[in-house]
């Protein structure tokens, strides 16, 4: 892919959702009518049930009340985002909350794992600067990749904030002024349900300016599904938390570091699991592990960019290249006590690296 690119929005969260859907409006429509296919295959595939787009929207509507509640302002940028592409809020919340959502509507325990991701966090102890390293790959479909972007946003009474994520939807993994990193990996578990989406949880977290409120917005939600998340702050402290819909477990780091992918790690989660966990996401998780132990005291923002570039272990690789329609559509790494943030598009063996903080954080 081509360089990475960033789009700038600043004012108020609905304002901020506005000019974002009026920015993409063409590719939102698109990039939704992918992510309702998406659903409806997998429905059919491994659940067995012919449902369409309103089936989708039905348990889109049931979240809208939650999602209200528990963070105003993120659903104020999601009606403003609707508001600016044409489209109705339930139709933008689905889009982005499609991985929670298709857990609720086609359920199958032979689903094999949707996507990938590839995580890590590492303590200051391990780093060659003394720092905090945390960041991941993202996998997921390769039709996708044509709508990844880096969103700045510079909301009213809130911290400036850098994320990765796709066009017309929040934050996925990003940063904020106040030293705050946050990123996620897709786990499952049959407790899935109505409720607060996962990328409505990654964006209130990053709108705190204090680390406990932002681990809270992810122990508090209401969450629709599983998913792991990690959150990791300036000063160096560091949560991990696998999450199924209705239990957070702390995931306590061994030997400085963790590392997630996509099976469940926490035994109560891992009775619950609604798949069985994939070769790829065992052998991804090994290798990383392996890379970050051989680097031990060395490790660094160039050090983890060839980690997750690796080759290793072929179609089962850290760095995935449109296996079973698959691949790395980008990745993050975050040294959020520097601060210092770097992403790229695409699969990071060739992708070219931008500074996500690129832009001056004066107000």
């Amino acid at each position: 892919m081509g360089t990475m690119r960033t789009l700038h929005f600043s004012g108020t969260p609905r304002a901020i959702g506005q000019a974002f859907g009026e920015r993409c409006r063409d590719e939102i429509a698109e990039f939704y009518g992918l992510r309702v296919a998406n659903a409806i295959d997998q429905a059919k595939k491994h659940g067995g049930r012919d449902v369409g787009e309103e089936a989708l929207l039905g348990v889109a509507r049931a979240c809208l009340e939650p999602t209200r509640a528990y963070h105003p302002e993120g659903f104020e940028e999601l009606a403003g985002i609707a508001e600016g592409a044409g489209m109705t809020v339930e139709q933008i919340l689905a889009m982005n909350g499609l991985t929670d959502l298709r857990d609720v509507l086609a359920w199958s325990g032979e689903l094999e794992a949707f996507g990938g991701c590839s995580s890590f966090v590492i303590e200051g102890g391990m780093t060659a600067s003394g720092r905090a390293l945390c960041g991941q790959s993202w996998d997921l479909a390769t039709d996708n990749m044509p709508f990844v972007c880096v969103v700045h946003r510079r909301p009213e009474g809130g911290p400036e904030t850098w994320s990765l994520t796709t066009v017309g939807c929040l934050t996925l993994i990003g940063i904020n002024d106040a030293g705050i990193a946050v990123g996620t990996t897709n786990v499952r578990t049959v407790d899935a349900r109505p409720g607060v989406t996962y990328l409505s949880i990654l964006h209130k977290a990053l709108a705190a300016r204090e680390f406990d409120a932002a681990v809270a917005a992810v122990t508090e939600a209401h969450r629709a599904g599983a998913h792991y998340y990690y959150l990791v702050d300036g000063t160096g402290q560091i949560a991990t938390l696998e999450c199924s819909a209705r239990a957070a477990a702390r995931v306590e780091l061994a030997d400085g570091f963790h590392v997630h992918c996509n099976h469940c790690q926490v035994p109560k989660n891992a009775l619950i699991e609604g798949s069985t966990p994939s070769a790829s996401s065992h052998r991804r998780q090994a290798r990383m592990t392996e890379l970050i132990e051989a680097g031990r005291g060395r490790l660094d923002i160039a050090a983890m960019q060839a980690a997750l570039a690796d080759h290793e272990n072929g179609e089962d690789a850290i760095c995935r290249h449109d296996y079973a329609g698959i691949s790395s559509n980008g990745a993050v790494i975050m040294d959020p006590g520097a601060p210092a943030a770097v992403a790229c598009h695409g699969p990071p063996c060739g992708a070219e690296w931008i500074d996500m903080l690129a832009t001056a954080t004066a107000r």
